[in-house]
């Protein structure tokens, strides 16, 4: 080695020793620490950590543990200077069950029965009972929340019900039989004389969809329109002798449900599948039938005819039925054809093929069904229109008399779409609605009518010329001409009956609320 190098390496050795001893006394040789209070359980201390430490560090430094549901302040990632504080909250979860009255609501119903004024107690409300269950939350022992997680009715309360005099301005007269009607969502009943007006079903909810008397004038057949999700409505019947009620456990009937002939405790129905795409159902086109005993037993329901979902192009829509009066005949009807039903073979036999009216909407147009006790069955025709671009758009529609699989008769030309023929119980006169445009018929106002087949001769019985015409609707024969053959229907949401041999028409309410009406 030369005495240059020498030189060099005694004059650096020094320096090289100090700066290896400020090195070692440098931060990165010996981290700074940092003094932290932690409160937790009621104690604090002072723990020291590394400069940079998060809260966890903290809390496992003073040997605290957080549980599920505690939390810390600041929280668990937040960093640290020297002199902070972290604070425990022991969080502490209970559930509490308490049950708690439900208040029952006052329905106060309309009855022109009564004298204005006068009110009467139909029915006593009854409060019902909730539980309910609450989750408490303590922070360092103390609540700090309470919020409801689950809400059960024990017992529904039930209503209170009170008739209010609405004394109508209409006389009284004497009807045979029974007469149900639909208002308001309710269902009512006049019998001996049209100023005794009963509440059948006050619940609010009937949907009208079904409304149908049993052919012994017992029992009352219905559709409620139903919240539950997946349901458009349900069925239930109630007896008009003791107002007991029963629901036979059947949802989702749009078109058709009925009592089978010279049954009063069977009823055949057909049913749709609920669906969020217009009208709001898609049809299964099938027919089953269930039973019932006045105790409120209901049979399971038996299959008649099996679902039939792409019979047609209008197979979405749905079919309707009805049954001959001798209880030996199933007719049905759907926007294509109108034929006989065999639940034996569950074949379906088309007796009038129809071309399917086109309404460029989501709705179908079918023809109703009304078997006579003369064996034909009274329906509507689409009628073939010329100079139309396409027949499904034509305007004709007709009344029609056909027998199962033979002869058709046509009764009256240009009827409109919404005729809806109702054969007179024992009689040879068939009512229907005859509209006054009838190039507009889906549309217009119609005129009641009624029809001699035999003859061929019409009358005219309502509304008086030119008043406002009626809406499409099922009309009802009175089950006894002994006072003179009459008829219901609704007329600007009131009740109305006409003689048809004298043609007096009477105005039997005066609410406005009137939907459906049957005649037994």
């Amino acid at each position: 080695m030369s005495k240059r190098a020498l030189y060099q390496r005694a004059l650096y050795a020094p320096l090289l020793s100090l700066l290896l001893a400020l090195a070692a006394c440098s931060p990165a040789a010996s981290a700074a620490q940092i003094t932290v209070q932690v409160t937790a359980d009621g104690e604090s201390r002072a723990v020291s950590v590394a400069a940079g430490s998060r809260v966890t560090d903290a809390l496992q430094a003073a040997g605290v543990t957080l549980g599920p549901l505690d939390r810390s302040d600041p929280h668990s990632l937040a960093q640290l200077a020297d002199g902070d504080e972290v604070r425990v909250v022991r969080v502490e979860e209970a559930y509490e069950v308490e049950e708690r009255p439900l208040p029952f609501v006052s329905l106060t119903l309309q009855n022109e029965a009564l004298a204005v004024g006068e009110q009467r107690l139909i029915q006593n409300g009854v409060n019902g009972l909730e539980e309910v269950t609450y989750r408490l939350l303590y922070d360092d022992g103390e609540l700090v929340s309470r919020t409801v997680v689950r809400s059960q009715v024990i017992t529904a309360p039930v209503e209170e019900i009170v008739m209010i005099g609405a004394q109508s301005p209409f006389s009284s007269v004497s009807i045979p039989g029974r007469l149900a009607f639909l208002a308001g969502g309710n269902a009512w009943l006049l019998e001996d004389n049209t100023g005794s007006r009963q509440p059948l079903v006050t619940s609010g909810d009937l949907d009208g969809r079904i409304f149908e008397l049993s052919p012994d004038g017992d029992w009352l057949l219905f559709s409620r329109a139903s919240e539950e999700e997946g349901q458009i409505n349900s069925l239930w019947v109630v007896s008009l002798n003791d107002l007991r009620m029963i629901e036979l456990g059947v949802s989702n009937v749009v078109h058709y449900a009925g009592w089978t002939s010279g049954s009063g405790t069977q009823i055949a129905y057909s049913t749709v599948e609920p669906s969020l795409n217009p009208p709001g159902w898609a049809a299964n086109n099938d027919l089953q039938f269930i039973n019932f005993t006045p105790g409120g037993e209901v049979t399971e329901p038996r299959s008649g005819l099996p679902v039939r979902r792409t019979d047609s192009l209008y197979s979405w829509w749905g079919s309707s039925f009805a049954w001959s009066a001798d209880g030996e005949t199933l007719a049905f009807t759907r926007p294509d054809a109108v034929g006989g039903a065999n639940i034996d073979t569950d074949r379906l036999e088309t007796w009038l093929s129809l071309t399917p009216y086109q309404t460029n909407s989501d709705w179908a147009w079918m023809p109703t069904l009304a078997w006579g006790d003369d064996g034909w069955l009274y329906t509507v025709e689409h009628a073939e229109q010329s100079g139309v671009e396409t027949q499904q758009r034509s305007q004709l529609f007709d009344l029609v008399a056909l027998q199962p699989g033979g002869e058709l008769r046509r009764l009256a030309q240009n009827v409109g779409m919404f005729a809806n023929p109702a054969p007179e119980p024992g009689g040879g006169q068939v009512a229907y609605l005859r509209a006054f445009t009838p190039t507009q018929s889906d549309i217009s106002s119609y005129e009641l009518m009624v029809l001699a087949p035999e003859s061929g001769n019409s009358m005219a019985l309502f509304p008086p010329q030119g008043a406002a015409g009626l809406q499409p609707q099922r009309l009802a024969w009175s089950p006894s001409a002994e006072a003179g053959s009459m008829l219901a229907f609704v007329y600007q949401g009131n009740l109305w009956i006409v003689n048809v041999l004298t043609g007096e028409a009477r105005q039997l309410t005066g609410d406005g609320l009137v939907g459906a009406v049957d005649w037994e």
